[in-house]
């Protein structure tokens, strides 16, 4: 480009203030780096974003409102490996390319999704009440732990982190089921699950596991219907996107004996109210603050991957970019 690039570092609130000198170091030279801090103002947005030649988010919401005031924007780089964030189809139509981080904290992930999943099992949060707080030390006062090996895991979302989840719940001696439809029956084998259904899994599944993407077909995807096709009052788990679920319903299912028990690191929220969040301060509900994906690694490379594919293809090297986002087209 001949001249400097206009790029807007665009944030939640909980991310103002940041040091970005690791994005510094990736963006192109020179550029005119401006941050802003999304406070729900959409018009403040528009304001900071209209002449951006690239934007940097985290989950700052693009709709198509706030695309067509974009007047020189090339490409969003979302930090993240799901772009729920951005209408891609607006984008496309402004003729602006999505990024996001194709892979970086896939094991982080996993791992947090299996540490939710044992203490959900082991009632951790019941004994953690019952020793710090009663002050009680006693090993028969939780009852009704049950056995992990042998328990089925059903995970909606088969792809990298659903696979490395996989990997781990085979060696404590679950059985796995999947559901996703862009994986088949002998990847899902080569990995160590069973392809199935979405109504096999949620009608088998002992615990069930989100790890796919939030888009427009599966937003709310566990709703009252689906609780209700929950055979064994499962355990919930959640490390994808907080839209799948549709929390009221998840409420209502919890109170009602449909679900068991859940964990979940995303709410529907980004930044939700706890003090008034109807999942929040409940014992059968462990929450976590979207840390799944962190450790310093994770962190850095996420840091590092977001920024590079705003340089890669600002200098004109799409193919660099670890992720474009191909925007499926819709059926007429």
């Amino acid at each position: 480009m001949s001249a400097a690039p206009t790029i807007v570092v665009a944030e939640m609130p909980e991310a103002a203030g940041r040091d970005l000198s690791i994005e510094r170091q990736q963006l192109p030279e020179p550029a005119c780096i401006e941050t802003f801090t999304y406070r729900g103002e959409q018009s403040a947005l528009i304001a900071a974003c209209r002449n951006a030649d690239a934007i940097l988010t985290d989950y700052v919401p693009f709709d198509s409102t706030v695309l067509r005031q974009l007047d020189r924007c090339r490409i969003i780089s979302v930090a993240a490996t799901g772009w729920d964030c951005v209408d891609v189809h607006a984008a496309a139509g402004r003729g602006i390319r999505v990024s996001c981080v194709g892979e970086y904290c896939t094991e982080e992930v996993a791992d947090h999704a299996m540490a939710l999943v044992l203490a959900l099992n082991r009632r951790l949060l019941d004994y953690h009440r019952q020793v710090q707080i009663r002050r009680d030390w006693r090993w028969n006062e939780v009852h009704g732990v049950q056995r992990l090996k042998g328990q089925t895991l059903g995970l909606i979302g088969f792809g990298r982190i659903g696979q490395a989840v996989c990997r781990r719940a085979s060696a404590f001696g679950l059985i796995v089921l999947a559901c996703d439809p862009q994986i088949d029956e002998v990847t899902a084998l080569r990995h160590g699950a069973r392809l199935c259904s979405i109504d096999e899994l949620l009608a088998s599944a002992n615990i069930v596991s989100l790890h796919c993407n939030l888009d427009a077909g599966n937003r709310g995807l566990l709703d009252r219907a689906a609780f209700a096709r929950m055979r064994l009052k499962p355990l919930l788990v959640n490390v994808a996107r907080g839209g799948l679920i549709v929390e009221a319903d998840l409420v209502s299912a919890l109170d009602d004996g449909q679900v068991s028990g859940a964990a979940l690191d995303v709410l529907a929220e980004d930044s939700p109210h706890l003090a008034h969040h109807p999942l929040a301060g409940r014992t059968d509900v462990l929450l976590t603050p979207h840390v799944a994906f962190y450790s310093e690694a994770a962190l850095a490379d996420l840091r590092r991957i977001s920024a590079q594919n705003i340089r890669a293809f600002l200098q004109g090297r799409p193919g660099d970019v670890f992720r474009l986002v191909q925007v499926p087209v819709k059926a007429s």
